[in-house]
């Protein structure tokens, strides 16, 4: 909330000027200041040059209270390092996140297609004051990059908010769910079917943010792309959400999904055949615990709980005959009618 603050007189902005001149509190809030946002390792501050910047602040210093205050600062647990010399020099050492971390977190949020470019410059301009201000302008070398990719709107932001209120409360939400026609027109699916949802987490998945909730109705656990729900249709129920079936449920959708569009209808236990140099593909896809069994010089069984789709389908046709699905029969069979599908079209 703002506020507006009017001068009706009875403040005398000289008396207050006068008073930060001899206030110390004053002066160790402006220190702080300029070792957050003017120091780092590569850009240290001097004695000299803190006295020169708190005398253009009107606050009266001397090479003492420079000195009393470092070690105040030091010693109410600020990392403030001393670069020993005739002219101690000082900078803001450890802070909340290292610059790797900060840039890992600018590289995420630029990258984003789910976040608005408003919204992009925004959380960096916060995270930029989180670092001195010569490594703000590091933060920034590829901000432009991916403006392109970024077609959402700040209605999808209210509609994550909504959907966090939701799921703190543990409440159902009802919502109409979008998909395009022909003419590229997002238009309600099944006729505008109302669905109700008992809303679990929110998971980030190649590029984009999906909501993973318990379908009353049929009793499953589905998967929602945020951006296809109807902001202006969403609201929170009253009732009281299903829980959660699975404690586990947000790392086995992550371990299990080839797309995040699939159901827990449709998950199966499935033995996968390959050539001994999938294997390292095979740990990053499934992990370092995923069961693998040696049955020749040359090929591996991998087998999993995943859930089938057309995703996985596609994704194992990338691999050609370096891959086999063993079994189930009826995947085997599913997989098959897949590929003759795609040779239909070609004969």
């Amino acid at each position: 909330m703002a506020y507006d603050y009017i001068n009706d007189g009875n403040i005398n902005a000289d008396a207050i000027q006068k008073g930060i001149k001899g206030n110390k509190k004053a002066r160790m809030l402006q220190l702080l200041r300029m070792l957050n946002e003017e120091t780092d390792e590569d850009h240290p501050l001097s004695t000299n040059e803190i006295i020169d910047r708190m005398k253009d602040l009107g606050l009266d210093v001397n090479r003492k209270t420079v000195k009393d205050d470092v070690d105040l600062l030091i010693a109410s647990g600020y990392d403030v390092v001393i670069v020993k010399s005739s002219n101690n020099s000082f900078f803001m050492g450890e802070r909340i996140f290292e610059l790797s971390e900060l840039k890992l977190m600018v590289d995420a949020i630029s990258a984003s297609k789910i976040i608005s470019t408003k919204a992009t410059n925004s959380l960096i301009e916060k995270l930029q004051k989180l670092c001195s201000k010569y490594q703000a302008q590091e933060l920034l070398w590829n901000r432009d990059i991916n403006k392109n990719i970024k077609p959402y709107s700040k209605l999808v932001n209210l509609t994550i908010d909504k959907l966090t209120r939701a799921i703190g409360k543990k409440r159902r939400i009802n919502f109409k769910y979008n998909e395009y026609n022909i003419k590229k027109e997002l238009q309600a699916r099944h006729d505008g079917k109302v669905y109700d949802i008992s809303p679990y987490f929110l998971v980030w998945n190649e590029d984009h943010y999906y909501l993973v909730g318990y379908e009353n109705s049929t009793r499953t656990t589905k998967t929602f792309r945020i951006d296809r729900i109807d902001g202006s249709s969403l609201t929170i129920s009253k009732e009281q959400a299903v829980r959660k079936p699975d404690r586990d449920l947000l790392s086995k959708y992550s371990q299990r999904a080839f797309s995040m569009m699939a159901n827990e209808e449709n998950e199966r236990t499935v033995v996968l055949r390959c050539r001994n140099k999938l294997i390292t593909i095979m740990i990053d896809r499934f992990g370092e615990e995923v069961d693998t069994k040696q049955v020749d010089d040359g090929h591996f069984d991998l087998t999993t709980k995943l859930y089938v789709t057309t995703n996985f389908f596609s994704w194992l046709a990338r691999f050609g005959d370096d891959i086999q699905v063993v079994s189930p029969p009826q995947v085997v069979q599913d997989y098959k009618e897949y590929i003759q599908k795609i040779l239909k079209q070609y004969k």
